[in-house]
């Protein structure tokens, strides 16, 4: 699909040549109109806009997040919700999602990472439509640093980035509003964990975050039970299928298992079970919009049960 037309002729003018349009094109579709001021100020340094190559817009996602996080999280720490970074795909970079700040870690928070564990230095927020891929009806869960540079830093460091710039890490999935159902299908680092001189910068402020996988897990079952839907969550055997992965890069059996762990870790300390799904919880997964084209056909092949359990 092609820009709106306003956009197009201003390209079109400074004679933008048609692979840095589409890499351009991407990135807007992402992340909306920030994409393009961005570019612009990139442009400004250039004798001739034409020379612009898709290598030149590598740096501007970089910018986009750094300007929308200290814009934004003053908002959040004040509990006003903003537009998302990431955006539905399908809408073409022309509407966002929404970041909603849930303020501070409800009452049993502290069970659920652990009996001398430390709480991440953050405030819990919610994403809707709000992840990396844009697809559509996702939830996500994330703890922001409390600290803007801290944010920063974080939303500096090499990783994916797939939700909320600020997070460490963060728990996302589908809600299906009509059929009251729930699919978690990730807990996933936004940033790989420091290691000699990866993310050297951010080794202390990810100690202090080191338990976002818990905290993000439980703020997802905490607030999707409160819509009182039923929730489900993929086995970590699955995580290959739900996320299309490459077959010459598998999902390792460490991080599998480490995903089983989280899910059954937190379950127990919310006093809930990991429980097979039921022939109706498999019927309502199945008319639903929880999974993915590459899941449906595994569930649809296997069973519901094969790729997830119930929470319960």
């Amino acid at each position: 699909m092609p820009f709106p037309e306003h956009i197009s002729q201003v390209l079109d003018h400074f004679q933008i040549r048609a692979d840095t349009k589409a890499a351009l094109y991407d990135l807007y579709v992402s992340m909306g109109e920030d994409v393009l001021e961005a570019f612009a100020d990139i442009a400004e340094g250039i004798t001739a806009a034409s020379t612009l190559t898709p290598e030149d817009t590598l740096a501007i996602r970089s910018v986009v997040v750094e300007r929308y996080l200290r814009r934004n999280h003053p908002r959040w720490v004040a509990g006003e919700p903003t537009a998302s970074l990431w955006r539905p795909a399908g809408l073409e970079g022309r509407v966002s999602g929404v970041a909603v700040p849930l303020g501070g870690f409800p009452e049993g928070a502290a069970r659920v990472v652990g009996e001398g564990q430390s709480l991440p230095d953050g405030f819990l927020m919610m994403g809707r439509n709000a992840h990396s891929g844009g697809r559509h009806e996702t939830v996500s869960f994330d703890v922001v640093a409390h600290e803007l540079e801290d944010a920063v830093e974080i939303a500096r460091a090499a990783g994916q980035q797939h939700t909320l710039p600020g997070s460490v890490g963060e728990t996302s999935g589908t809600f299906d509003a009509i059929h009251r159902l729930a699919l978690i299908w990730e807990v996933q680092p936004n940033v790989f964990k420091p290691d000699g001189e990866r993310n050297r910068a951010i080794a202390k402020i990810y100690r202090r975050h080191r338990n976002w996988h818990l905290a993000t897990l439980g703020a997802a079952i905490g607030w999707l039970r409160g819509q009182q839907c039923r929730i489900f969550v993929l086995r970590g055997h699955a995580l290959a299928i739900a996320h299309e992965v490459n077959p010459d890069k598998p999902v390792s059996a460490m991080i599998a298992s480490l995903h089983d762990r989280t899910a059954q870790a937190v379950t127990e300390a919310m006093g809930l079970v990991l429980a097979e799904p039921s022939r109706d919880d498999e019927q309502l997964l199945i008319e639903s919009i929880v999974m993915n084209h590459a899941l449906r056909q595994h569930a649809e092949r296997f069973g519901p049960a094969s790729v997830m359990w119930r929470i319960g």
